[in-house]
């Protein structure tokens, strides 16, 4: 079975890593995949800093108005077919390290067990870059991020979302995506606005 999609519009994350964004800082200069602190070997920022933007509504009119929150990590690990690309969902290692992220479904934390973010593109393992980790998506700031989302075959509706394997990976979904939150035990990392289709 295909996966379902559901439009950058149609959800927003619950930033579920720990810290709040740094009112001191703003949009790094050069944006948030800039070269010289997005997918480097020496962090740039100190691990696990947040900013906190407003999105407005891209050229086109397309996005939502809302706040966003990025975070500052680290991609430990990523699945070797499925690289990292903009719009793939990524969790906490399975090393346990809040900050370490990785999109593999086979060294992340545990299905529906971590916090969750979004790549802003590609990027190489153990580099340090931005990921969107809270609020609508700032496609105002990085406009690779408009576009479909994936959620399992089971479908993903309005609610709450936790995050889960995808039945059918691909370089184009990634190895994770969206499902309808199960039980209390899960994770909620997202709040979905539209049935998947």
């Amino acid at each position: 079975m295909a996966n379902f999609t559901i439009d950058s519009e149609g959800f927003y994350l619950v930033d579920q890593f720990p810290g709040v964004p740094d009112v001191r800082l703003s949009v790094p200069k050069d944006g948030f995949t800039g070269a010289d602190h997005h997918n480097v070997s020496a962090a740039a920022y100190p691990i696990g800093t947040k900013i906190q933007v407003y999105n407005k509504l891209t050229a086109a009119g397309a996005g939502v108005l809302g706040y966003s929150v990025m975070l500052y990590a680290k991609l430990e690990m990523q699945d070797a077919t499925n690289v990292l690309a903009a719009r793939h969902f990524v969790t906490q290692h399975s090393d346990a390290v809040p900050y370490d992220l990785t999109n593999d479904a086979a060294t992340d934390i545990g299905t529906g067990c971590g916090a969750a973010a979004v790549g802003l593109g590609p990027m190489t393992v153990d580099y340090y870059g931005w990921f969107w980790c809270g609020g609508v998506c700032p496609e105002s700031f990085v406009s690779d991020l408009g576009g479909s989302y994936y959620a399992r075959e089971t479908g993903a509706v309005i609610g709450t979302a936790m995050l889960s394997d995808l039945a059918t990976a691909g370089t184009t979904a990634g190895e994770l995506g969206l499902a309808t939150a199960a039980g209390d035990a899960m994770v909620v990392i997202a709040v979905i606005n539209v049935n998947a289709a």
